[in-house]
């Protein structure tokens, strides 16, 4: 369908809606994507109540917060955020058990992540007690000693410290702010400009552009809210809701800062081309990614019992068709407290799928890595495309086992290159490669398929290799340019 003339004409709104998509759309730029400083407010302590440190470094509203409940409750002496994570798991297997049995057990993929969940939330009952009790099954020894190739933490501490704290706080605080930037007109607007770019690239709506930013710089379970939410009020497709999950949702700059810093490319001054580098190879990736299978043969499905709502093709009139469509949007939209507090219910089960979820799957990624040689030697089938990029030797077996781990813990990759001499090509690729492959079993996947967006099991694990693949040939192209073979850290 093609139209060039605006249904509804702009005199037609009232100054309440205008001001709703307006002050709405620029408090959700504002908590996404502007950087702010954080004041220096030195050690806070409140009577016995001591916070850890809160960093001052200039970040996005939605980042400040996370780093202020991660400083108020984990990092200081009030350890209350472990609590909350198991909490979290305890939902999930309620919600498994009891709560939506028949969606948990409904296939054999279903049934086999809901186990885990389980097996999940048992590891983390025994992780609670030693954290609060400081007591565990002598058995279970292996989970709390040291491991030096986690810079001498041990793994229950490295899941929980690096992995289910900061996902159970910043998953909740996109999910508060998230109403303003997609639910008041702002997604819609902005389609209207891009879709002329997303459909013809990507094959995508417009409306993908700014979901895909959001999870850029805020965090990819937002992204998989947001699409959630998309799909279930029919604006997106099946195929376009895998398409943009699975392509375009990676980790957010916070994930990015964490790769630089421990790989040293930040320290070597690089973070700036990093950030772009990555950001472009994703989307080249993505380019190809939905033009082959399984992606590409996806149904244009909506969601059953829902009212198709697909963008329309707009080649005149651009701007005020940009408007009409963000301010119809903005008038039919419930209140903002409803809309926070059905994205927030919406996002509870997402947290219980990831908390439990990522217990498992992030504990068994660095036992493997850690006690095993399965991911070195299932990582030699990428042998050859790190070959073509001069890499050899021990820095040849280490890209292997680096883009194999990533698929089941994103910031893994970069531990095996946290210490020692290595080149900078190598370096650079091992941050890159987990945040452009994006799929990973620790938690991307449990909130994928957590939502409503019916992705397969299968399709993800194809999925990730097709990336995979690709983002070692692209970004090997980049390393090669930015960094001769002999520059080592």
């Amino acid at each position: 369908m093609e139209t060039n003339t605006a249904s509804k004409s702009l005199k037609d709104f009232s100054p309440l809606i205008w001001c709703k998509f307006i002050l709405f759309s620029l408090f959700g730029v504002f908590s996404f994507f502007i950087n702010i400083p954080f004041p220096d407010l030195g050690q806070i302590v409140i009577g016995p109540w001591e916070w850890g440190p809160i960093p001052t470094t200039p970040n996005v509203l939605c980042s400040h917060l996370t780093n202020i409940i991660k400083a108020a409750l984990y990092t200081g002496n009030f350890k209350f955020m472990p609590f909350v994570v198991w909490a979290i798991g305890l939902f999930a297997v309620v919600d498994v058990i009891w709560l939506r049995p028949q969606k948990a057990w409904k296939d054999k993929i279903t049934s086999a992540f809901s186990i885990f969940k389980i097996i999940g939330f048992v590891i983390l009952c025994i992780n609670i007690i030693d954290i609060y009790f400081h007591v565990h099954p002598g058995f279970m020894n292996w989970m709390f000693n040291p491991v030096a190739s986690l810079n001498d933490n041990s793994i229950a501490n490295f899941v929980m410290a690096n992995i289910l704290v900061t996902i159970c706080i910043s998953i909740p605080c996109a999910s508060l702010f998230l109403p303003f930037l997609v639910d008041y007109g702002l997604v819609d607007f902005v389609g209207v400009f891009v879709r002329l770019i997303m459909r013809p690239l990507f094959k995508l709506p417009g409306r993908a552009a700014i979901i895909m930013v959001t999870a850029f710089l805020g965090n990819f379970s937002a992204g998989h809210i947001a699409v959630n939410n998309y799909y279930q009020t029919g604006r997106f497709t099946e195929r376009e809701s895998v398409c943009i999950d699975t392509s375009l949702s990676t980790v957010s700059v916070g994930f990015l800062m964490a790769l630089a810093t421990i790989t040293g490319v930040s320290q070597a001054g690089y973070w700036n081309t990093y950030f772009w580098v990555a950001f472009l190879i994703t989307l080249l990736v993505a380019l190809i990614g939905v033009r082959i299978p399984p992606l590409r043969g996806i149904p244009d499905t909506y969601y059953e019992g829902t009212e198709p709502n697909p963008e329309k093709i707009i080649k005149t009139h651009l701007v005020s068709t940009a408007f009409t469509e963000a301010l119809e949007i903005v008038e039919k939209q419930d209140t903002l407290l409803h809309r926070i507090g059905y994205i927030e219910k919406e996002t509870l089960y997402v947290l219980g799928t990831v908390s439990a979820g990522t217990s498992f799957f992030g504990t068994f990624g660095v036992v493997l890595y850690t006690f095993t040689p399965i991911v070195q030697w299932l990582g030699y089938i990428f042998w050859p495309f790190f070959r073509i990029f001069g890499f050899t030797g021990e820095e040849l077996s280490v890209a292997c086992t680096g883009a194999m781990i990533s698929f089941v813990e994103v910031t893994v990759p970069a531990l095996l290159v946290a210490a020692g001499v290595w080149s900078m090509r190598l370096r650079f690729m091992l941050a890159v490669l987990p945040v452009t492959s994006i799929i990973f079993l620790a938690s991307f996947v449990p909130c994928c398929m957590g939502t409503e967006v019916p992705v397969k099991f299968w399709h993800l694990c194809v999925i990730w290799l097709e990336r995979m693949i690709l983002s070692i040939i692209i970004t090997g192209i980049f390393a090669m340019i930015l960094f001769p073979a002999s520059m080592v850290v």
